[in-house]
């Protein structure tokens, strides 16, 4: 950009004779990193010229006619100097000895990396000049090349000034760094600006590792970035992930002189509040940032007004101010002050569609807000109005992918709110059909949308289909720890293949490409009609229109020739009509879907399909299921009483509405949602208690059979594979008792805790942090005794010291029927820190040179064994170690894993049973009686004998175990009396 100066100061020839170069201009030698730099073209008077070092552009120089007076000349290259710039935060002019060159070290507004600008006097002409810390000496090459003139002594003093100012890492930072750093954060940007967070954060953390490296730990541009990689977290609800990030930025960002750094850090506290619905302090930090913000600019006028006598005054951008206003409305609007929440969006609306450059979707979100408004204020036909207007310019934007998708989910809300029913249908089609092609979008489909759709297809949809559009969209929604879980066992298998990875990669860059051009396509139709290029309108719609032909076809080939990973990338939801198939007369599969304050329960039989409403949303949910496990948890030795009033109340909530639909059934298949992923349903009480008697209760488990599924694509996808299993030659491989030493009692169960809730690097864990882990060493028996009655001498038994994941990887996987784990299982709640649900086994005597050694089996690791086991089992795991949220949906994530590696089911605990309860009820599982009936019913009938016992008939020690996956190939185990087996301590 040419910065306009004053007439009486500088007169801006720009139609001077251009500048001769020499044949050699291109060249401009290195930069202080060592790349070989070039310049773009001639330096002609008032026209820039790009600097290039490396394959990345680091600057750019213009030339200028100083005034024809000399004696003005100073004053003249002083205000150039000065000159402001929009996009920098800059400190004031250093001076080399001769008074000709001026050295300013700036910032970037957006993201604090630094940049210079450099103001000088060469030849009888005047030069300004920024570009990277590093590109200094091609930025003064250039300048010598065209002035004539060689000043070795002022590139020695610029340089001086640059050292002294900025740490030498950040001074010599190389072309390709910054390249990488610009592409980091241009694709996270973008994919933040599509909802993708996920990617937004592993580009943020692309960004970060550069910046950390070559600025330091401690560097403001550090924190900046931090809390922009905390924002992306808290986007995917890691709460306390994004805590700790935002923790580690607060510091820093306070110790930055840059203006407006400490307003975006409270405006991204603010949606960080809100994405946990705590809008009170939302609304704190929102208004903190608006102040912050009009300050900013107040100040920024009168430097602008004080500079006015020399240099025009550059605009001062309220871009951010418009970013503040519009979070303070919607956390105004949240609380109710529908006339703070007005005022704010109509200033917002009002600064991003009059003030240029600013990004487009900024205007979708904020017409989409003031609908919101509207609506409440009673103004329904102007908030129809605005979330159309909104809906259509998102679509223009980002056409048919994750924004639209969340505008048409949003009007279709607002219609059902009006009982428009029809109108609503139409608009969450059209989301829906995004979300079930768009993973991206499928994450922004929340569990309250599909309440709402449903309700609008039970009142207006077509009678013949609405079952099917209803099962279908219901398979949008699940447990985020589960798909996340799945979505690494996805990465890992990509990664593990090189045609893969690179198909892959190419089909996410022409993604790139079409959003691109699809942003620039839109900012094109958004200018005054005298200010658009027909042409270019034209090219870029073309190139939009290539890049998404591409993307589609290039994700057409990966389903084609790498179906496997497609599957597990993008399953697709399961049809109603093929899961109907796969259910017996005795049968029902119910899938839970729970909203903030109501749900439905999808029913499904053979020859039927019912929504029924649920009064019970996911906030009274998590409280039942939490005061229920209370009554599971041992303390000073004894265990608390167990609520079965409790129990019969959430039984009533759950099942009771199903009322005669169940009739027939002895057999239930739960697809499991929120909290209910952590309490097996069996321990429900179906008649109303009337005193404690454990015995003698109503328990479901004497009413059904019970099993789980993580969703019903994976009921079908374990159906078919037991259609076409084959028997395996070794009955049973059984791991316990690992070399664990750390404490028993409350502070082993800390140390558990803190591990699940850790964050764990990608390279193997510490194995001191696994020796910690409190030991567990009456599962030696309880292994010996299962193996023995599963197994005989035929069993394999891995115990203490053996019982390692090198071990165990070594043994012949795909020939064992049952595997056996009595270890811990690590189950974080949210992924922390994108850490996995594992199992934890012995750690090596040293540290391991991979994760395939280190004793932490994660679920991805998992996914890539090759089994052939009709039964996993999972005992000592427990559900509830997982720090801010129940860990039940990890442990689907778990079992998905094994469902991946070839498992046909997985029985798990949900809590630690004392060894002999476990043995007792797993010899009766296992007894051939209760075999010939499958896993589901032996499972229930090994319970029911536990009940009868009076030492057995708490729920604590027979409800713990939940059959996951199929369960129709328990009949295959075989039977012994006798163990002997080699690798026990």
């Amino acid at each position: 950009m040419v910065t306009r100066l004053h007439a009486l100061a500088l007169s801006l020839a720009l139609a001077a004779c251009a500048l001769g170069l020499p044949a050699s201009a291109n060249d401009l030698g290195k930069n202080l990193a060592g790349d070989s730099c070039r310049s773009a073209g001639p330096l002609d008077i008032g026209s820039p010229v790009t600097i290039r070092c490396g394959e990345a552009e680091v600057g750019q120089v213009t030339a200028f006619q100083p005034p024809q007076d000399k004696t003005q000349w100073h004053n003249a290259l002083s205000q150039l100097a000065h000159t402001p710039r929009r996009d920098l935060n800059c400190e004031d002019p250093q001076w080399t000895a001769s008074g000709r060159v001026a050295l300013r070290i700036c910032s970037l507004k957006s993201n604090g990396w630094p940049r210079v600008m450099l103001a000088e006097e060469s030849g009888g002409r005047f030069y300004l000049a920024d570009g990277t810390p590093s590109s200094l000496p091609a930025i003064r090459a250039a300048i010598a090349q065209a002035s004539g003139a060689q000043t070795p002594d002022e590139a020695k003093a610029v340089t001086a000034i640059l050292e002294k100012r900025l740490s030498a890492d950040a001074a010599r930072s190389s072309a390709s760094d910054y390249e990488t750093y610009r592409k980091a954060i241009e694709a996270a940007r973008l994919a933040g600006a599509a909802d993708n967070y996920a990617v937004a954060e592993a580009n943020y953390r692309q960004a970060l590792g550069i910046e950390q490296r070559l600025f330091g730990e401690k560097s403001s541009v550090v924190g900046q970035t931090l809390a922009e990689l905390a924002l992306q977290v808290s986007n995917q609800g890691r709460f306390a992930d994004a805590a700790a990030l935002f923790r580690r930025a607060g510091p820093l960002i306070e110790s930055s002189s840059v203006p407006g750094v400490r307003a975006r850090y409270d405006s991204y506290l603010a949606l960080n509040a809100a994405n946990q619905r705590n809008y009170a302090d939302a609304l704190k930090f929102a208004r903190a940032a608006t102040q912050a913000r009009r300050a900013e600019i107040a100040a920024a006028k009168q430097s602008n007004t004080a500079l006015s006598e020399g240099i025009d005054p550059v605009p001062v951008s309220q871009g951010e101010l418009a970013h503040a206003l519009r979070i303070e409305s919607e956390m105004a609007l949240r609380l109710g002050d529908l006339a703070s929440a007005q005022a704010t969006a109509e200033e917002a609306l009002w600064i991003v569609s009059d003030e240029p450059g600013l990004p487009l979707w900024w205007r979708a979100d904020t017409i989409a807000l003031l609908g919101e408004v509207n609506e409440r204020r009673g103004r329904v036909v102007t908030a129809e109005h605005d979330m159309i207007d909104a809906r259509d310019l998102n679509a223009k934007l980002f056409g048919q992918t994750a924004p639209t998708a969340l505008s048409d989910l949003k009007l279709g809300a607002f219609y059902m709110r009006q009982q428009l029913y029809p109108a609503a249908l139409d608009a969450y089609h059209a989301a829906l059909k995004i979300a079930a092609s768009d993973p991206v979008a499928q994450s922004q489909v929340t569990s309250d949308d599909i309440v709402f759709y449903t309700a609008a297809e039970l009142a207006s949809g077509d009678p013949a289909t609405r079952g099917a559009k209803i099962f279908a969209a219901s398979q949008l929604v699940n447990s985020s720890v589960a798909d996340r879980t799945i979505a690494k066992v996805a990465a890992r298998r990509a990664a593990s293949d090189a045609a893969l990875s690179e198909l892959i990669a190419q089909a996410q860059q022409a993604e790139h490409n079409r959003d691109m051009a699809r942003m620039q396509l839109a900012a094109e139709y958004a200018k005054p009609d005298d200010e658009r290029s027909r042409e270019r309108e034209r090219t870029l719609d073309d190139a939009a229109k290539k890049a998404s032909a591409d993307a589609e076809s290039l994700m057409a080939k990966v389903k084609q020739s790498f179906p496997q990973y497609a599957e597990l990338a993008n399953p697709g939801a399961a049809d109603l009509g093929a899961v109907q198939k796969q259910l017996g007369a005795n049968e029902a599969l119910i899938a839970f879907v729970f909203g903030q304050t109501s749900g439905y329960a999808l029913l499904v039989r053979a020859q039927g399909f019912d929504a029924v409403p649920l009064s019970i949303g996911n906030r009274e949910l998590a409280g039942d299921v939490a005061d229920l496990r209370k009554g599971l948890v041992p303390a000073v030795g004894s265990l608390p009483e167990f609520s079965l009033k409790n129990a019969y109340g959430l039984y009533q909530a759950l099942l009771a509405p199903l009322g005669d639909k169940l009739n027939g059934v002895d057999h239930l298949v739960i697809v499991p949602s929120g909290a209910l992923t952590s309490l097996p349903l069996a321990l429900l009480v179906t008649e109303q208690p009337t005193g404690q008697d454990y015995r003698n209760a109503a328990w479901l488990v004497r009413r059904y059979a019970l099993s789980n599924v993580p969703s019903p694509r994976a009921f079908l996808t374990l159906a078919n594979a037991n259609a076409h299993h084959t028997a395996t030659p070794r009955p049973f491989l059984g791991l316990g008792a690992p070399e664990f030493q750390g404490p028993n009692g409350p502070a082993g169960a800390k140390v558990l805790s803190d591990l699940t809730a850790a964050c764990r690097d990608v390279g193997p864990v510490s194995p001191d942090l696994l020796r910690a882990l409190p030991p567990l060493p009456d599962t030696a028996h309880e292994v010996r005794t299962v193996g023995a009655h599963l197994g005989g001498q035929n069993a394999d038994i891995l115990l203490g010291v053996h019982a390692t994941e090198a071990e165990f990887r070594a043994q012949p996987l795909d020939q064992f029927a049952v595997i056996y784990f009595a270890t811990h299982g690590i189950l974080p709640g949210e992924l922390h820190c994108e850490s996995e649900p594992a199992l934890a086994l012995s750690p090596p005597a040293q540290s391991a040179a991979s994760t395939a050694s280190d004793g932490m089996l994660q679920a991805s690791e998992i996914a890539q064994l090759k089994l052939n086991a009709d039964l996993v089992v999972l005992s000592a795991c427990n559900t509830a170690e997982t720090g801010e949220a129940v860990g039940g949906s990890a442990l689907q994530g778990l079992s998905d894993a094994f469902f991946a590696a070839g498992a046909h089911s997985v029985l798990a605990s949900h809590w630690e049973v004392p060894s002999a309860a476990t043995e007792t009820l797993m010899t009766g599982l296992f007894d051939s009686a209760n075999r010939a009936h499958g896993l589901a019913q032996g499972l229930r009938q090994s319970q029911l004998a536990l009940i009868a016992r009076p030492g057995t008939a708490h729920p604590f020690y027979w409800a713990a175990f939940t059959i996951i996956g199929d369960d129709e190939t328990a009949g295959q185990y075989g039977s012994g009396t006798q163990i002997s087996s080699a690798g026990q301590p």
